[in-house]
């Protein structure tokens, strides 16, 4: 669910993202997070953990268009196919 996420964001589908989760987890209105990708060329997860059938935590690399790399890290919560839930930071 969380890989199938960022590759609908990188792919640029985001309405497939914003319907994965992307509404319950953004905080903002669908325009303002699409916006928020507007200088995010991709992202790849490093690590993904499981923590019991729910909980995914997870390791992200986001490409910038200038080429910097931002990581983030954090838990997804997972229920019934869509991220319900969300705790991310960004550590660089």
């Amino acid at each position: 669910m969380v890989t199938q996420y960022y590759q609908d964001i990188t792919d640029h589908n985001y309405a497939a993202a914003w319907a994965l989760g992307g509404s319950n987890i953004a905080g903002a209105s669908y325009d303002q997070w699409v916006a928020g990708y507007a200088t995010t060329a991709s992202i790849s997860l490093g690590t993904v953990s499981q923590f019991g059938g729910s909980q995914v935590q997870a390791v992200l690399y986001a490409t910038q268009t200038d080429g910097t790399v931002k990581v983030y890290e954090g838990t997804y919560t997972v229920s019934g196919g869509v991220l319900v839930g969300a705790s991310i930071r960004q550590v660089s």
